[in-house]
């Protein structure tokens, strides 16, 4: 396996190409809220509240947020158009969040064609490859996902040990 030296190591290219797909996501994701006049927050809960309707509260638990912070967010998303409140049926104190029709449209028009350059690649390979590239990405999302937990337990350790560590 070809390699080459960076500051933390060998890295192969296919490690390098995931890599550069990782920052070209992010940097289309940010083209994209350009395009729609939304903040980063903004943007993460827009890409929430398009999967599903959800409460200001677990909207703030969803984005790391202090609930008025949350709030504060969906202010901004209603005053846009990209988002209604709407009472919880069957307790009318209770209110959801939901991403408006025509929000749901600018965002698909932007991101269906990623998604379907992603399709067209795995199109091209045939059924050995494109299981092979299904378990490599199965495989390091389980990896991810244990040191997402690890560094979480970590972080926890860090605020317990200093309250003004960690961030929020």
């Amino acid at each position: 396996m070809e390699s080459s030296a960076t500051w933390y190591g060998p890295v192969s290219p296919q490690s390098r190409a995931l890599r550069r797909v990782v920052v070209l996501n992010a940097e289309i994701a940010y083209e994209i809220r350009r395009i729609l006049g939304l903040k980063g927050t903004d943007y993460a809960a827009m890409a929430m509240l398009i999967v599903h309707s959800m409460g200001p509260t677990e909207l703030a638990h969803a984005l790391h947020l202090t609930t008025a912070s949350a709030t504060a967010v969906v202010d901004r998303l209603v005053r846009a158009g990209h988002v209604v409140r709407e009472p919880v049926e069957g307790d009318r104190r209770r209110m959801t969040v939901r991403a408006v029709t025509s929000s749901r449209e600018r965002t698909r028009e932007h991101v269906v064609p990623v998604i379907g350059m992603v399709e067209d690649e795995l199109d091209a390979l045939d059924e050995p490859g494109r299981e092979a590239v299904l378990r490599f990405l199965r495989g390091t999302e389980s990896r991810l996902e244990e040191y997402l937990e690890d560094l979480r337990g970590r972080a926890d350790q860090a605020s317990q040990d200093d309250p003004g560590a960690g961030g929020s």
